[in-house]
C-alpha cells in the first residue's frame, strides 16, 4: 500500500513541478473561465434576472469548460514527448497512473476555482461567504465527478489525432447529471436552503462520482495499453 501511494505521489509531484515551470495550464484555464463569465455578464440583464438564479449556471459552465482545457493536457505531454511508453514500462500499477492524474487535475481545477470565485462574486454581486462551507462541499463533489470521468476520457482521447475535439464530445453528455445536480444545489445554497434539503441531489452526485471512479479503475489498464 505504501509503495502504491508513493507511485501516485510521484505522478502528482511530476505534474505540479511541470506546471510550476510553465504555468501554461493554469493561466489558460483561468483566462478562459473569466472570459466565459464576462460573456454571460454582457448577455444577461441582471436588472431583470436575479443573480442567484443565473449565477450558479454561469459558474459551473465556466468551471466545466475551462476544466476541459486542463483535462486535454493531462496526458498530452506524455504522448508528445514519448514519456507514456516509459511510464507504462515502470512497475507502477496502471490505476496508480489514473489516480495520480486524477489528483493532479482535481488540484489544478480546485486552484483555478479558488481564483475564479472572487471574480464571480464581483461580477454577479453575490456574497458567497455566508454560504461558504456548504458551497465548498458542493463544488468539491461536482469537481471530483468531472475530474473522475474526465481523466479517464482524456487517457482515451490521448490516443486519437482529434483529441481536442473528441474529449468534449465524449465528456459533456456524460456530465449532464452532475452538471444539473451541481447547478441546482448551488442555486439552493445561494437561496439560503440547508444541505439537509438537498440529499437527493447530493446522493445523485455521489453515485456518479463512485460509478465514474469504479469504471475508470476497471478499464484504465486496457485504455493505457492501446
Amino acid at each position: 500500500m505504501r509503495e502504491y501511494l508513493n507511485q501516485i505521489i510521484a505522478i502528482v509531484r511530476k505534474d505540479f513541478l511541470t506546471e510550476m515551470k510553465t504555468r501554461e495550464l493554469f493561466s489558460s484555464m483561468f483566462v478562459f473561465a473569466v472570459l466565459v463569465i464576462i460573456i454571460f455578464i454582457f448577455t444577461v440583464d441582471l436588472s431583470i434576472t436575479r443573480s442567484n438564479e443565473v449565477g450558479p449556471g454561469v459558474m459551473w459552465v465556466a468551471i466545466f469548460f475551462s476544466g476541459a482545457i486542463g483535462l486535454n493536457r493531462s496526458f498530452m505531454l506524455e504522448k508528445e514527448n514519448g514519456c507514456m511508453q516509459g511510464l507504462l514500462l515502470t512497475p507502477a500499477d496502471r490505476t496508480a497512473i489514473y489516480f495520480g492524474k486524477l489528483i493532479s487535475n482535481l488540484g489544478f481545477l480546485t486552484l483555478m476555482e479558488a481564483f475564479i470565485l472572487p471574480v464571480f462574486m464581483v461580477f454577479f454581486n453575490i456574497d458567497l461567504l455566508p454560504h461558504f462551507f456548504p458551497l465548498l462541499l458542493v463544488i468539491f463533489l461536482g469537481t471530483l465527478g468531472f475530474c473522475a470521468i474526465g481523466t479517464l476520457l482524456a487517457s482515451l482521447a490521448a490516443n486519437l489525432k482529434t483529441r481536442d475535439i473528441m474529449l468534449p464530445i465524449l465528456l459533456y453528455p456524460l456530465m449532464v447529471p452532475i452538471a444539473i445536480a451541481s447547478v441546482r444545489m448551488t442555486g439552493k445554497i445561494l437561496a439560503g436552503e440547508p444541505l439537509s434539503e438537498m440529499l437527493n441531489w447530493m446522493g445523485l452526485v455521489l453515485c456518479f462520482d463512485i460509478i465514474f471512479t469504479g469504471t475508470a479503475v476497471m478499464t484504465i489498464d486496457h485504455i493505457l495499453e492501446e
